[in-house]
């Protein structure tokens, strides 16, 4: 069974087709879809035919063309697809910037221009952008959108909380989403700073390649849904309303109380 308190993100790639994905194999071999990839040119714009093809051990990796509209569409449908899932939560793109992440000799080798590559990555950026929309549409969510790239958002401290406490307090910041890193050392603090600032879409933990040894039981604390936001009062003392209990965090003496 699924722990309530486990969040699960599958990854894909912006840049590359990964054989060893499904819905993508099943369109990287067809040669209806080879306008999809990029592929070896003239040095003039002009594809010649051959897909461009950094294989490993997995398998091949061929090169996203977004350039291509249906392209971008299928990976689009695919990747909402494969998060459709009750189980999992969203999904992990990496390389969301495009052509040549990671791969810095690949635009010599097809011979694409400087204005052929940026094209590229705009066209890449584009294509994200539309799957954010596409996953919050179908409840689902990505990673990157939390603007925090592979980690997480910093914690407030001791030292810190006042300030911390009172920029994401700012009902405005309730439009962004939030990621925060749990600290081990400081666990209720960190647990109800992020209770009582969190905006709709926000993540507390670890960066997208942390497991189970950091396990906190404070992962399972269920509190409901807020009634409110945050509040200071009296001075360094922030709380929140939530349906199962009001959450607190003193920043004068750095203690927390949560609903039991």
């Amino acid at each position: 069974m699924t722990s309530p308190g486990t969040r699960v993100f599958i990854y894909h790639n912006m840049e590359l087709a990964l054989q060893w994905i499904e819905s993508q194999r099943a369109v990287m071999y067809d040669p209806s879809k080879a306008n999809w990839f990029l592929q070896y040119t003239d040095g003039k714009g002009h594809k010649n035919g051959t897909i461009y093809n950094e294989a490993r051990g997995e398998g091949d990796q061929y090169f996203w063309d977004f350039r291509v509209p249906e392209a971008g569409t299928y990976f689009i449908n695919s990747v909402v697809a494969s998060v459709s899932s009750p189980y999992i939560d969203g999904s992990f793109t990496d390389d969301v910037d495009g052509l040549p992440a990671e791969h810095g000799d690949a635009p010599v080798r097809m011979q694409l221009s400087n204005q052929e590559v940026a094209e590229i990555q705009q066209a890449t950026q584009s294509t994200n952008q539309q799957l954010i929309t596409s996953l919050i549409k179908s409840g689902k969510y990505l990673w990157q959108a939390f603007s925090s790239e592979d980690g997480v958002g910093p914690a407030p401290s001791k030292g810190d909380c006042v300030a911390f406490m009172q920029k994401y307090c700012n009902p405005m910041m309730q439009a962004n989403p939030m990621t925060m890193g749990f600290s081990d050392q400081d666990p209720t603090q960190v647990v109800a700073a992020f209770l009582i600032t969190r905006p709709p879409h926000a993540w507390l933990g670890f960066g997208w390649e942390s497991d189970m040894r950091n396990w906190n039981p404070l992962f399972n604390l269920d509190v409901g849904v807020p009634l409110g936001l945050c509040k200071e009062g009296p001075a360094g003392v922030f709380s929140r309303v939530w349906s199962k209990g009001t959450v607190e965090l003193d920043c004068n003496t750095w203690m927390a109380t949560l609903p039991k």
